[in-house]
């Protein structure tokens, strides 16, 4: 007696009506036809083509920053360390980048708005 005797019970009295239907496996999706179908769409060549000044100018300012900032290293050297300058170097070079890939999100985005 107890609850194992009841659910004993109550496996004898149920019993599905029909055998349950077979899964049938769903289709793997095809990625690169997904991506295909976005690239060539005339939405998104608009939209790369308002960001692709920002993408470049994202691309030349890494090297140009760290440039400047190496030549401009002798006014600095007599109250900065060689490794903290390369640090602040290195935080303020991922800003700057990170600003002018922003600027190109609020363009484009600005830009499929005005589309609409």
């Amino acid at each position: 007696m107890g609850l194992w005797s009841y659910l004993g019970r109550v496996n004898q009295i149920w019993r599905p009506v029909a055998p349950p239907a077979p899964e049938t496996p769903e289709a793997t999706p095809n990625l690169g036809e997904k991506i295909r179908e976005v690239v060539n769409d005339k939405a998104f060549e608009n939209a790369y083509e308002s960001a692709a000044p920002f993408v470049m100018a994202s691309l030349g300012s890494w090297p140009g920053y760290w440039l400047y900032r190496g030549l401009d290293y002798h006014t600095h050297r007599a109250h900065i360390p060689l490794r903290i300058y390369i640090n602040q170097t290195f935080y303020q070079a991922k800003i700057l980048q990170f600003v002018i890939i922003l600027a190109g999100t609020f363009t484009v985005i600005t830009n499929q708005r005005r589309a609409r």
